[in-house]
């Protein structure tokens, strides 16, 4: 019996183990994409604190779960996206300055907010210093109030 289950097991291996493997080729964006989803609920939007980075191409993803006629706005992007039950909307937009945006609907009293952080330049991370040492190059130390 164990044998058969052995057959068994390793027919099941060689039969569906040749259609797990994938060739994934490698992709370069000009432009570093971030895909985003937002559900609008009747109790809001979920996400609702989302974030980016300057530079950064943004897609969004909007979808409703409510009957009632919702929608998506994000200030300062000229971006409206209708949220439909059972309907994934897109919309696309490029952050280029940082800051905190509200996005909401009209329609509704819900809201949210978008913070696009700034993105530092290679020679502006490198010029910060480690932060446990000391001007003088030596390393300091954490001990604990007790050992005093």
């Amino acid at each position: 019996m164990k044998s058969l289950l052995v057959i068994f097991f390793l027919f099941l291996s060689t039969a569906f183990g040749q259609g797990v493997k994938k060739n994934f080729k490698k992709k370069m964006f000009k432009t570093p994409l971030r895909e985003i989803s937002v559900i609008v609920t009747d109790d809001g939007f979920y996400p609702n604190k989302i974030m980016a980075f300057q530079g950064e191409k943004v897609r969004f993803y909007i979808t409703s779960t409510s009957k009632k006629s919702q929608c998506f706005v994000l200030q300062k992007h000229e971006i409206f996206v209708a949220a439909e039950k059972g309907v994934v909307n897109e919309a696309e937009v490029i952050v280029d300055h940082p800051g905190r945006f509200r996005f909401y609907c009209p329609s509704s009293k819900f809201n949210g907010h978008f913070t696009v952080f700034e993105k530092f330049s290679s020679e502006q991370e490198q010029a910060r210093g480690v932060a446990s040492e000391s001007e003088e190059g030596q390393v300091k130390h954490w001990i604990p109030r007790d050992y005093d």
